[in-house]
C-alpha cells in the first residue's frame, strides 16, 4: 500500500512537471520577436514591449548603419520576426533588399512617420534621417512602435499604453534637461562641430548650431572647402573645442582640433549606442551625456577623456618600450666588448 501511494506521488509530480515545461515552452512561443535596424529604436522598443516579448537589432552597438553590410545571419534574423521596425529616410540603404531576401511575412513599420524632417540643402527629395538626436521625436518613436505593437496584438494594449506613458514621461523631462543645459552656453559659443552631419535635429530643436565636415552620411569623404568653412567656423566663433563621434574615425577632427589650437571635447554618440560599459548605453543616457559633454566644453572649459587619448598613451608606452630594447642590447653589447 505504501509503495502504491508513493508510486501515485511520483506520478503526479511528473504529470505536473511535464504540464509546468509545456506552459514553459508555450509562454516562450507566444514571446513578441522584434527586430530593430539600429541600436537606437532597439532601446525604444524595449521600452515599449517591456515583458511581453524580446527586441533585437540588425546592427551591432558600435556599427555604422550608413555603411553595414547585411550577413546570412541577418537574413535568418529578419526572417524569423514578428515585428521590423526601420529608421527610413535612406538611414539602411541596404535594409530593403535583406528585407525581401529574407522572404519574412512580417510587417515592417518605419518608425520616423510623422516626424517634421529635415531636408536637404543639397539634393531634391533627400531627407536627413537622424531624427532621435530630438528628444522630442523620441516620443513619435514611441508612439509608432506602441500603434504598431498594438495592431498586431490588441489583446496587450494596455501593458503597450502603460509602457507607452511611462517612457514618455521619461523623454520629455530629457528634453526640458537638453533645453536648460544648452541654454548655459554663452549665445556666441554654440558651435558643434563633429565629423558628420548627424546633430541638425538636436540643434534646431535645442538651439545650438552644428558644422559638420563631412555630410548626412558616413559615406561621403571630407573635401578640402569643408575642411576650410568648418576651420572659419571654429575661428570666428572663438570656441575652444570640438568632438569626435563613436562610430567615425576621429582623425580627421584631431587633425582639425591641432591646426586650428582647439581641444577634442569628448566623444559624442549619433549612429549607435554605447556599449554597457559606455555612458551612452541607452537612447535616454545617449542624448543626456552627448548634451553634458557639450555643454561641460563649450561652457565649462572640461574635455572628456576620449579613445585619442588611448592611442596617445599607447603610442607613448610602444616608443617607451622600444627605446628600452635598444638601451638593453646596447648594453649587452658593451658588457660582450668588455669580456673580450
Amino acid at each position: 500500500m505504501r509503495y502504491l501511494i508513493l508510486l501515485c506521488f511520483f506520478s503526479f509530480q511528473l504529470i505536473v512537471q511535464e504540464n509546468i515545461s509545456a506552459q514553459e515552452k508555450i509562454n516562450a512561443q507566444e514571446k513578441i520577436n522584434v527586430l530593430a535596424s539600429a541600436s537606437m529604436i532597439n532601446d525604444i522598443a524595449k521600452n515599449i514591449v517591456g515583458d511581453l516579448g524580446e527586441v533585437s537589432s540588425i546592427v551591432p552597438i558600435g556599427g555604422d548603419p550608413h555603411i553595414y553590410e547585411a550577413t546570412p545571419r541577418d537574413v535568418k534574423k529578419v526572417a524569423d520576426a514578428d515585428l521590423i521596425l526601420i529608421n527610413g529616410l535612406t538611414f539602411e540603404g541596404w535594409i530593403t533588399e535583406l528585407i525581401e531576401n529574407s522572404g519574412t511575412a512580417a510587417p515592417t513599420i518605419v518608425v520616423t512617420e510623422g516626424v517634421d524632417v529635415i531636408e536637404s540643402g543639397k539634393y531634391k527629395n533627400s531627407f536627413d534621417p537622424h531624427a532621435w538626436m530630438n528628444a522630442a521625436n523620441g516620443v513619435i518613436y514611441a508612439r509608432n512602435i506602441r500603434d504598431a505593437l498594438t495592431e498586431k496584438y490588441p489583446e496587450n494594449r494596455p501593458v503597450f499604453e502603460a509602457n507607452f506613458q511611462t517612457y514618455k514621461k521619461k523623454l520629455e523631462e530629457l528634453d526640458s534637461y537638453i533645453l536648460q543645459q544648452i541654454k548655459t552656453i554663452p549665445k556666441n559659443k554654440r558651435i558643434l562641430v563633429t565629423s558628420h552631419d548627424a546633430f541638425a535635429y538636436y540643434g534646431k530643436k535645442y538651439e545650438i548650431n552644428v558644422e559638420a565636415i563631412m555630410g548626412i552620411s558616413t559615406e561621403a569623404d571630407a573635401r578640402t572647402s569643408d575642411v576650410a568653412r568648418v576651420s572659419k567656423s571654429i575661428k570666428e566663433s572663438g570656441i575652444g573645442a570640438i568632438f569626435i563621434e563613436s562610430t567615425v574615425n576621429p582623425k580627421l577632427i584631431k587633425q582639425l582640433a591641432d591646426d586650428n589650437g582647439v581641444s577634442v571635447g569628448g566623444e559624442l554618440y549619433a549612429d549607435s549606442l554605447g556599449d554597457a560599459e559606455s555612458e551612452a548605453s541607452t537612447y535616454i543616457s545617449m542624448l543626456k551625456h552627448n548634451t553634458d559633454v557639450i555643454v561641460n566644453a563649450l561652457a565649462k572649459g572640461e574635455s572628456q577623456k576620449t579613445k585619442l587619448d588611448d592611442e596617445d598613451n599607447s603610442g607613448g608606452i610602444k616608443i617607451f618600450i622600444i627605446l628600452g630594447i635598444v638601451f638593453a642590447l646596447m648594453l649587452l653589447f658593451a658588457m660582450k666588448k668588455m669580456n673580450t
